[in-house]
C-alpha cells in the first residue's frame, strides 16, 4: 500500500457501511474478445449442442432452438428481433436453472436476475446490452410494469419506454436532443430541477424461466421449452467442468466474419408459423443456414414442432382442437351441442379447463367462448331428431386461423370419406322399395 492510500485509509470512516463501498459494486459492460481465427459454423453449433447435452436433458427438439439461441444474443444486435426462449416446468428439480447456469457460462454478456425494480430492469438493458437470463420469473410477472416491459422488448421497434430523467447523460437517448426530435424539458421533480424526457431501450435477448406456465401475452413472444424431470437412466454432468470462454469467443468471431450477411438475410420459413413465430424463429434460421450441414433441416424442423407444441398449449387453440378432433372422429359435418358438451367434458387436463371456472363445461360456456368468433349454435335435424347444434362449415375458418395446419387437413379428409360412403350407401339402396338392387 503506497502512502497516498495510507492516507485515505487514516482519514476513512472506521466500518462505515461496514466496508462497502458503491464503486466497487456498479455493473459494467463487458465485451467479448473473438477468437483470433475463422470459425466454422457447423462445427461450431455441433460442439455447442454437444456441450449442452453433457449438462442438462432438454426435450425433443429443444436442444437445436438453445444452441441457435446461444450464438444468436452475439448476433441479435444486427437484427430487429431479440428472440426469447420461455423455459417451463411443472415442478422443482425438472433443470430449468440448470439450463440457465449453462447458458449463463455460454450467451453474450449473461446478466442473471431473480429480483429486480423496473426502473433497474430498463436501465441495465439499455447500458449493458445484456443476455437477460430470468429464473422465477413469478417476481417479475406480479408487476404489470415489468410485465409490459417483458412483453415491449423482443422487438427493436417499439422496444423501449419512456421516463423523465433529471440526469445529463449521453448514454440516454434524450428526445430533448435535436436528433430525437426536440423535446421540451420538464420542469420539475423532488430536486426542484430541469428533467427532460428519456427513451430507455428494453431490447434484448431474454430466457425467462418459471414453474408453471407463461402468461399467453409471453409466451407467445417465446420459442417455448417444457422441461421434465430427468429419468434414473438419463446422467448429467456437473457444471462446474463447463468453461464456456473458448465457445463464446468463437461464437463471437463466426458472428463478426458474417456480419453482413446476418443483417440481410431473408430465411425460408418453415410452413405453418404464425406471424409472431415467423418473428423470433428467423434470426435464428438464418444462423443455421449460415452454418450448414445439417442445421437448416433440423434447425426447421425444430421449429415446426416447438410451435405447434406452443399451440398444443394455448388455451383456446387447444379448444378449438378438441372441437375439430371431435367432428373428424365422428365424422359427421353437423354435430348436436350435448355430444360435443360431453365429449370436452371429458378433457378435464387440458390447458382451456380452466377457463371454465366451474370445471365444467356447458351449452351456455361453449356458446359463449365460439361467440367471440362468430360462431353460434343453431337449430338443425341429424337422423331423425331436431336440437341445437354446430356445423363444420362454421368452424371452419376459425379452426384453420387458431389450430395446427396439419388437423383441419385430417378432419376434411375424415369429412370427404364419411360423404363417399354416404353416397355409395345411397347408391347401393333402391329408392322406390329402400331394398338393395337385384343383381
Amino acid at each position: 500500500m503506497n502512502a497516498a492510500e495510507e492516507g485515505n485509509q487514516g482519514n476513512a470512516p472506521k466500518n462505515q457501511n461496514n466496508g462497502w463501498h458503491p464503486a466497487d459494486h456498479l455493473v459494467v459492460r463487458s465485451e467479448i474478445e473473438p477468437w483470433p481465427e475463422p470459425v466454422d459454423g457447423q462445427a461450431l453449433l455441433d460442439e455447442l449442442a454437444r456441450t449442452v447435452q453433457r449438462f442438462v436433458v432438454l426435450p425433443r427438439w429443444a436442444g437445436e432452438a438453445v444452441v441457435l439461441w446461444i450464438v444468436h444474443t452475439y448476433a441479435f444486435t444486427l437484427r430487429g428481433v431479440a428472440t426469447y426462449l420461455g423455459v417451463e416446468s411443472p415442478e422443482p428439480r425438472c433443470g430449468k436453472s440448470t439450463l440457465l447456469d449453462v447458458l449463463g457460462l455460454l450467451v453474450n454478456r449473461p446478466v442473471r436476475t431473480a429480483n429486480i425494480s423496473p426502473s433497474a430492469f430498463f436501465r441495465v438493458i439499455h447500458e449493458l446490452q445484456p443476455t437477460l437470463l430470468i429464473d422465477e420469473a413469478d417476481t417479475f410477472l406480479y408487476s404489470e410494469e415489468l410485465r409490459g416491459i417483458l412483453n415491449a422488448g423482443y422487438q427493436r421497434k417499439g422496444g423501449y419506454v419512456m421516463r423523465v430523467t433529471y440526469e445529463v447523460s449521453s448514454a440516454h437517448d434524450l428526445p430533448g436532443d435535436p436528433k430525437a426530435g426536440g423535446a421540451p424539458p420538464v420542469h420539475g421533480g423532488g430536486s426542484g430541477g430541469r428533467g427532460q424526457l428519456a427513451k430507455f431501450s428494453c431490447w434484448c435477448p431474454k430466457a425467462i424461466a418459471r414453474i408453471g406456465r407463461l402468461p399467453h401475452t409471453l409466451a407467445d413472444r417465446c420459442i417455448v421449452l417444457g422441461m421434465q424431470r430427468k429419468l434414473p437412466s438419463e446422467s448429467c454432468e456437473r457444471l462446474r467442468d463447463l468453461e464456456g470462454e473458448r465457445l463464446g469467443r468463437q461464437c463471437a468471431r463466426f458472428v463478426r466474419d458474417h456480419a453482413e450477411e446476418i443483417r440481410r438475410a431473408r430465411p425460408t420459413l418453415p410452413e405453418g408459423l404464425n406471424d409472431r413465430a415467423a418473428d423470433i424463429w428467423e434470426p435464428l434460421l438464418l444462423l443455421a443456414d449460415l452454418a450448414g450441414g445439417d442445421w437448416p433441416s433440423r434447425a426447421r424442423q425444430a421449429a415446426k414442432a416447438l410451435t405447434v407444441g406452443a399451440q398444443h398449449e394455448d388455451q383456446i387453440g387447444t379448444l378449438f382442437a378438441d372441437i375439430c378432433e371431435y367432428f373428424a372422429v365422428n365424422g359427421k359435418p353437423q354435430m348436436f351441442t350435448q355430444g360435443l358438451v360431453d365429449w370436452l367434458n371429458l378433457s378435464e387436463a387440458r390447458p382451456w379447463h380452466s377457463m371454465t371456472g366451474s370445471g365444467k363445461v356447458t351449452a351456455k360456456w361453449l356458446a359463449l367462448q365460439l361467440q367471440v368468433f362468430g360462431v353460434r349454435p343453431k337449430i338443425m335435424r341429424i337422423e331423425g331428431r331436431r336440437a341445437n347444434g354446430y356445423d363444420v362449415g362454421d368452424l371452419a375458418e376459425v379452426f384453420r386461423r387458431y389450430i395446427p395446419e396439419a388437423e383441419p387437413d385430417a378432419l376434411q379428409e375424415e369429412l370427404n370419406q364419411h360423404s363417399e360412403v354416404e353416397e355409395a350407401r345411397k347408391a347401393e339402396t333402391s329408392p322406390e322399395t329402400g331394398e338393395s338392387p337385384a343383381a
